[in-house]
């Protein structure tokens, strides 16, 4: 009789494929609960550590498979591809992170403006122990920032304060950025600071960010800040943060200096004219009666 040798699924394609699967629904559970608020910011960073430990097992576990399907062959090829793929896939937002984090600077407070930059009163007063506290720029961290970030600079626009402060409310509610604090000024302010929350894109870590508005008189020039809670380096996100809304604000009071061009202001009418007393009229002259006097 004809004995057939039944090829086997290694155990390391099963430990591989399992391991990858729960890296990426944990890193999806997590992701998901920080967003809608279920897990905190301090909390996910241990999650995440996790999430990878579970990638990086799930990738040494391929690299055993593939070392029995030389020495022994074996079934499970296709689940082992799948793994793999998988486990990179949960560690290439990591291996971003990783790369950023060598390549750019330790910075997690990026302003436009680092002589001056836009108060962040609310955020610097919520901010608790663990968080990144809200500090002066340094000389050295200036010159981080305007090597690193040269395109991170104020704007000025032609346009008064109310319509740039209108144009920025409409983009903030289009972000979903929650404005804290003050949200209405009075008509004729001269600086504005608004604060709000921005998040990143992925995970939704949290960043307290200020812009401000200064009226020069004809234009309207604008500085912003960001500035995350988490982590001593924020890895690019506020630098990208403040770029990307300035160019769209950039595009939307473009926009609405075309549509609806500021009028100049017009001079106030002259005063109408004093009305001068007419002179009275004068009185008629009676011809002299020259009847009586005498001949010559």
């Amino acid at each position: 009789m004809d004995e057939y040798y039944e090829r086997r699924v290694s155990s390391a394609v099963v430990w591989s494929r399992r391991l990858a699967i729960f890296s990426l629904v944990l890193f999806l559970v997590a992701g998901t609960s920080h967003r809608i608020g279920y897990l905190a910011s301090a909390d996910l960073l241990p999650v995440l550590g996790v999430v990878a430990g579970f990638a990086l097992l799930s990738l040494l576990a391929a690299v055993r498979a593939l070392f029995l399907f030389w020495d022994h062959g074996g079934k499970g090829g296709g689940a082992l591809v799948f793994a793999v793929l998988v486990a990179l896939l949960v560690l290439a937002p990591f291996a971003v992170t990783l790369y950023r984090g060598v390549t750019l600077p330790m910075l997690s407070d990026v302003s436009t403006d680092t002589d001056d930059p836009p108060e962040l009163a609310i955020a610097s007063a919520a901010r608790t122990a663990g968080m990144n506290q809200i500090e002066p720029f340094t000389l050295e961290r200036r010159q981080l920032q305007e090597d690193a970030y040269p395109e991170a600079t104020g704007r000025r626009y032609e346009a008064p304060i109310g319509q740039v402060f209108e144009v920025i409310e409409d983009l903030l509610d289009r972000h979903g950025w929650r404005i804290v604090g003050q949200s209405e000024f009075p008509a004729d302010a001269t600086e504005i600071t608004i604060e709000t929350q921005a998040r990143s894109p992925i995970l939704g870590m949290p960043a307290d960010v200020a812009i401000r508005l200064i009226d020069e008189g004809t234009s309207t020039y604008v500085d912003m800040r960001s500035s995350t809670r988490y982590w001593g380096h924020d890895f690019g996100d506020n630098a990208a943060r403040i770029v990307a809304f300035l160019a769209e604000l950039d595009v939307e009071v473009a926009y609405l200096t075309v549509i609806t061009p500021v009028e100049p202001t017009e001079p106030p009418p002259p005063p109408p004219p004093v009305e001068q007393p007419s002179p009275p009229p004068d009185e008629p002259v009676e011809p002299l009666d020259r009847s009586e006097d005498p001949p010559d």
